[in-house]
């Protein structure tokens, strides 16, 4: 689950990123006020955004002009609200690819018989709601790592290293069932397709310093560096810290799949509800 995981957020990361300057809480932000704006329209409360997010309120308040100044959310009484929608590029793309990268996951789950069975309701399916999960899982993780990652963007590289570093795994059923958690055999090295930071800050955007200042904090904490550059480290994956996160993750994972369930997805047949087609895996098979 968290290797998949890991290659959904890198799929949304490096084609969002750059639309809102690498700045990783301005894009949750935006993403937020879209999910409600999906529940509703409803304006929010910059407070509330700060708190939903768990940042410090003047970093929300920047954030929050800055989309207004860049024409994305407009102030309406009570707080603030989406103009552009799903419906307009480049963000349709975005959206579009949100709820194709949940389904591929989904998919991916299946194929390594890991996905729970979740009743399959009559109801027409629509996008939005995978898009809404999409969101929502997004979100949820951060806040199960928040004590892992204290900064998102230090998660975001996290997860586009183990990413790119298991993606052998992640392509096999047979490797990803029997290196499936911590406890099982210890992953070979030549497994591993260790990543440079060059290749980090040109899969999301971002500047090699920024990339190379956030990588010396996280190596020999989540990440280790070797020869052929940086990848995961088995030892804190197996730390009582990262296995609280991903168990949180996982029981916030059965608890939104199972409410797109009631919602109509189609668990059936699940290729059925791509909306453009499966996304290429972010660094390929």
């Amino acid at each position: 689950m968290t290797r998949l995981l890991a290659e959904m957020q890198t799929s949304i990361m490096s084609a969002a990123l750059p639309l809102f300057d690498g700045r990783v809480d301005r894009f949750m932000i935006y993403t937020l006020l879209v999910r409600r704006t999906l529940d509703g329209g409803l304006a929010t409360p910059v407070l509330a955004l700060a708190d939903s997010l768990g940042l410090p309120f003047e970093t929300t308040r920047r954030h929050v002009a800055a989309l207004v100044e860049a024409g994305l959310c407009a102030r309406r009484r009570g707080g603030i609200v989406t103009i552009a929608t799903l419906e307009d590029e480049p963000y349709a793309s975005i959206g579009a690819l949100a709820h194709d990268a949940l389904v591929r996951f989904i998919e991916d789950m299946a194929r390594i018989d890991a996905l729970p069975a979740f009743p399959v309701s009559q109801r027409p399916y629509h996008w939005h709601s995978g898009v809404r999960a999409s969101v929502d899982l997004m979100l949820s993780v951060a806040r199960a790592n928040h004590q892992t990652h204290h900064d998102r963007l230090d998660l975001v590289i996290f997860s586009t290293v183990l990413a790119a570093s298991d993606r052998r795994i992640v392509a096999d059923p047979t490797l990803a069932r029997r290196f499936a958690t911590p406890d099982a055999e210890p992953l070979p090295s030549q497994l591993r397709l260790p990543i440079r930071v060059p290749r980090i800050a040109q899969i999301l955007g971002l500047s090699d310093a920024t990339v190379r200042r956030r990588v010396d904090r996280l190596v020999e904490g989540p990440l280790v560096a070797g020869p052929g550059g940086l990848s995961v480290n088995d030892t804190w994956l197996a730390t009582e810290e990262a296995r609280s996160a991903s168990g949180e993750s996982h029981a916030n994972l059965r608890r939104l799949l199972g409410a797109l369930g009631a919602q109509g997805f189609p668990y059936h047949d699940i290729a059925s509800a791509y909306l453009r087609g499966r996304p290429p895996r972010p660094f390929g098979n």
